[in-house]
């Protein structure tokens, strides 16, 4: 058993790097039409719930994944460490992979989750309002690697910085981003920041599409 679990962990660290290997940002052949009016559309109807309500830090989210498929935010945009400790509760990042309403009434974002849907979890929509920040942090510790994410900015695009590089990005585009590096994101300006966030698993399958379409640079 021992052994099987140090294979897998050496099999994930490999696959990672093959996709950090493309960059600390690539962008991909995925992309959601209308953006800013996407934005729009979430706005006028759902309610974006506090993100990690255990901070008093200006950002929200809207779960495209969750535990049941509903919409309040608890646990899937809680702190899974700390609510489990609360609650007494063993829930795993994958748990969280019951698409809702916000996926199931968008065709636009169902063309977007679609090619990734049997491997995503805890995925959603931040919103960073003025002043909302995350601060310098990593995803991933040691050679842990068991998913990876890929973003995409929607609207009002804030300050994101991978090793205090800064990265831009086309709205509406897909990006493979290397959260294994210290990254941070803050918003400096006077209106709400979107972006979407996908946790992919880590598999040969989800690696091969990653890298099947990369965008010609």
């Amino acid at each position: 058993m021992v052994y099987v679990i140090i294979t897998n962990m050496h099999d994930n660290f490999i696959l990672y790097n093959m996709l950090a290997s493309y960059g600390v940002a690539s962008r991909l052949n995925f992309k959601i039409s209308r953006p800013s009016g996407f934005v729009e559309w979430t706005e006028n109807n759902f309610e974006y719930v506090k993100y990690n309500p255990r901070k008093d830090i200006n950002r929200y989210g809207l779960s495209i994944t969750s535990l049941d498929g509903g919409l309040t935010g608890i646990p899937d945009l809680d702190s899974l460490n700390e609510y489990n400790a609360e609650s007494n509760t063993n829930y795993e990042e994958t748990d969280f992979n019951v698409l809702t309403d916000v996926y199931h009434k968008s065709e636009d974002l169902q063309k977007l989750v679609d090619p990734w849907k049997e491997d995503i979890f805890r995925t959603h929509i931040l919103k960073i309002n003025p002043g909302g920040y995350f601060p310098p942090h990593r995803d991933y510790r040691g050679t842990l690697f068991d998913s990876f994410r890929l973003i995409v900015s929607l609207k009002n695009q804030c300050k994101f910085l991978i090793e205090e590089r800064p990265i831009n990005f086309i709205d509406g585009s897909m990006y493979f981003i290397d959260t294994a590096k210290e990254h941070t994101l803050f918003n400096v300006h006077d209106q709400p920041s979107y972006w979407i966030v996908f946790n992919v698993q880590l598999n040969e399958k989800t690696v091969k599409k990653v890298t099947e379409n990369f965008s010609v640079r």
